[in-house]
Formats: structure tokens, C-alpha cells, sequence
């Protein structure tokens, strides 16, 4: 990120030069520029820890310097330490006013070098503290932006297509019942009237046939109220799975974490399903790791539900347990459908699921890859249409 520790800019040649041996020897990196302005085209394209800039050169002092990097909101990036000849209370409230960080007299450099190297390290100390913060800022606004989707289509499947298909059965149940009602009543007056055209038969027939089909849209009631049920569990393990707070982790074979899943789901789909193969390949070695034993159980489960779904009943279905380069790394790999190319980016989104024709929250894999980056892993895909799918989860090891 940083191209050297210290940038400095002043017109003086031998200065810059003394000031150079001096940091260097103290086994800083330094480069320096005499031209402000060339100088400040410079901190354009390139980061230092430090700038250590001059008050008085031709063409362009150092006020005016501050000033352009303030215009072209260079600032906030740039810890800058005026460091000159002569001071003024003018020159050091300009200096600070246009965002300078410090304020140094050269001759201090000279008579106490080691406050020059202390204040120097502050400088070090601040852009740590800044790019700490900038990720943080970062990491908050993806919250937010990933929160507002998850709502927004959270909100959208509740109060549109789930909601009204929910409404329109339950009147059609409702309309059903009465009619229920209706025939009853006519088949008691059937029995009453001997007159009545209709037979005992008919009204059998005609009651049982809307019993049934009362039967069939409370069933389909039954399905839409199971998938609220999925919907309520996928926002919990959501919050769950951005948990911050570390205390539930512990040290766990990464080995065993992904057997226990594998068959959690896979020992009763494998009979359901006896044309899907199973291939594991674990480890010869604990590959240990800290972890949320819930949580990554919830991973793995959710990508091989997903390898049975993309199968359609029929496929192998590959695990991979192995070290590489200080990590844990899984595999989980499916000889299904696959996924498009252009529809790669869009699975991690939660207003987006690509089982077409099936139901889905779209909040599954957003799940998986949250739960992974809160254990400092990495999950990525590779698919091909038509062939397959691997997700690869990497995690360091302890």
C-alpha cells in the first residue's frame, strides 16, 4: 500500500540528502523531491507513512502545497509534518488549519534527533490507526448495503408473491369450506325430501370432492407457512453467522467438522437417492482450526443440500479435506447443472437464488460466505453450466 515509509519534499538538495542518511540509518526507506510541484503530483499516485514538507521554496511554499492537497483531498490520507527554518505562530496555525499533523523546526532536528524520530513514529502510529479505521467504515458500509438488500427482498417476498398466494388459498379454503357447509346442509334436506331429485350418491360425491380440494389448498397453506418457518430460521443463522463476538470458538478438527456434516444430511439422501455417489477424501493429519462447530456444520450442510438439489437425483458428489500453504482448505465439488457464468457474481447476493423453478430464500449462500469471513476464511466458486459446481472454503490453520 505504502510505497516507501517517508516522502520529503524541500528544495534544499544537501538537506534532503542528510535527512536521507539519517532515516536511513535508522532503517527507514526515504525518497525526497526538490520540485513542490512535482513533488505533489507525486503523493497523486503514490502513498507514504510520512511527508515531511518545507515551509519556504520558490514556485510553491509549503502553505500552498497543503492547500492544493487539501482541494484534491489528499489530506485526509497524508500525515504531514511541516518541517522548517523559522517558525511563526502564523506559519504553524496555517500549517495545522490546512491539515498538517506537526510542526518541527530543522535546527530541533539537528540538537534532538531522537524527538525527530518519535515524532516521526507517531506519524506511523496515525496511518495505522487511519487504515484501521477506513476498513472498518468500509466493512460497515457493506453491512449496511448487504442489510438494505436482505430487507428489501425479505420484504418483497413477504409482502408480495408469498403473501398474496398465501391470501388467495386461504380464500379459496375459506370459499371451499362454505361450499363444504352448503352441500351438507342440501344433502340433510336430500334425506328429508323425498321428493328430491338428487341421490344419497351424488351428494356423497359432491361433498367428498370439495373435501378434497379443501384438503389439497390447505396443504399448499401448509408448504407456504414451512417456508415462512425457513425463511425465520435463514435470518437467524444469518445473525448468527455475523456474529462478532469470538468467545463461542474453539479448537476443532477441520477433518471431523466436515465428516459429521457431510453425513448429517447425506446418510438418509443417499438411500432417497441411490444413483448420487458419495467420494471423501480426508486429511492423514488433524488439520486444526478455530472455530464455531454450529456454525460451519451449517455451512457445509447447506453445500451439499445444494449438490443434491443441482443433481436432480443422480451424480457424485465429492468432499476434500486438505492442507496447503498453512491453511485448512475444503472442497466441495457436485457433477450438477452448474451455475452460468454471468450468474457467478450474483449467488452471494440474499435478493438473488438460482434453482429455477424451486423455492428458495436466496439467503443460503450469503449464509455460508458471512459464517466463513466471521472465522477469517475464504469461500470461492468455480463452475461450468452443464458439468458441475466446486466451492472451496479456506481457513488458517492454528
Amino acid at each position: 500500500m505504502f510505497y516507501k515509509d517517508i516522502f520529503l519534499i524541500d528544495d534544499s538538495e544537501p538537506f534532503c540528502k542528510s535527512i536521507q542518511e539519517t532515516l536511513e540509518d535508522n532503517g527507514w526507506s526515504i525518497i525526497y523531491n526538490t520540485d513542490p510541484e512535482a513533488g505533489l503530483a507525486f503523493l497523486r499516485e503514490k502513498q507514504f507513512k510520512v511527508v515531511l514538507l518545507d515551509i519556504r521554496m520558490p514556485n510553491m511554499s509549503g502553505l500552498d502545497f497543503l492547500a492544493e492537497l487539501e482541494k484534491q483531498h489528499l489530506v485526509q490520507r497524508n500525515y504531514v509534518i511541516v518541517l522548517t527554518g523559522e517558525i511563526t505562530i502564523e506559519n504553524a496555525v496555517d500549517s495545522l488549519r490546512l491539515g498538517a499533523r506537526d510542526f518541527i523546526q530543522k535546527h530541533a532536528v539537528v540538537e534532538y534527533p531522537d524527538l525527530f524520530l518519535e515524532r516521526i513514529e507517531k506519524g506511523y502510529a496515525w496511518q495505522k490507526e487511519r487504515i484501521e479505521n477506513e476498513k472498518l467504515a468500509k466493512e460497515r458500509r457493506r453491512a449496511i448495503e448487504e442489510s438494505r438488500l436482505i430487507v428489501k427482498s425479505v420484504g418483497h417476498d413477504m409482502s408480495g408473491s408469498y403473501y398474496a398466494s398465501l391470501m388467495l388459498r386461504l380464500q379459496t379454503l375459506q370459499r371451499k369450506i362454505e361450499s363444504f357447509k352448503n352441500e351438507v346442509e342440501h344433502c340433510f334436506d336430500t334425506i328429508q325430501n323425498q321428493n328430491s331429485t338428487d341421490t344419497m350418491q351424488e351428494c356423497r360425491d359432491r361433498v367428498l370432492k370439495i373435501a378434497e380440494e379443501g384438503i389439497e389448498k390447505g396443504n399448499g397453506i401448509i408448504t407456504l407457512m414451512g417456508f415462512f418457518k425457513e425463511l425465520g430460521e435463514k435470518l437467524k443463522h444469518l445473525g448468527q453467522a455475523i456474529d462478532i463476538d469470538k468467545s463461542h470458538k474453539k479448537t476443532v478438527d477441520l477433518n471431523a467438522l466436515v465428516k459429521e456434516a457431510i453425513h448429517l444430511f447425506t446418510d438418509s439422501q443417499l438411500v432417497a437417492n441411490p444413483d448420487v455417489k458419495l467420494i471423501e477424501e480426508y486429511s492423514s493429519e488433524a488439520l486444526n482450526i478455530s472455530a464455531s462447530e454450529e456454525d460451519l456444520i451449517r455451512v457445509f450442510v447447506n453445500l451439499v443440500e445444494n449438490a443434491f438439489k443441482a443433481m436432480d437425483g443422480k451424480g457424485n458428489l465429492t468432499a476434500k479435506v486438505y492442507r496447503e500453504n498453512g491453511y485448512a482448505i475444503v472442497e466441495i465439488s457436485d457433477t450438477g447443472v452448474g451455475i452460468p457464468e454471468d450468474k457467478i457474481e450474483k449467488i452471494w447476493r440474499p435478493d438473488y437464488t438460482h434453482w429455477a423453478g424451486k423455492q428458495g430464500t436466496g439467503l443460503g449462500l450469503m449464509i455460508c460466505k458471512k459464517a466463513v469471513e466471521n472465522h477469517e476464511g475464504e469461500i470461492t466458486v468455480k463452475s461450468v453450466a452443464g458439468q458441475g459446481t466446486t466451492f472451496t472454503i479456506k481457513f488458517k490453520l492454528i
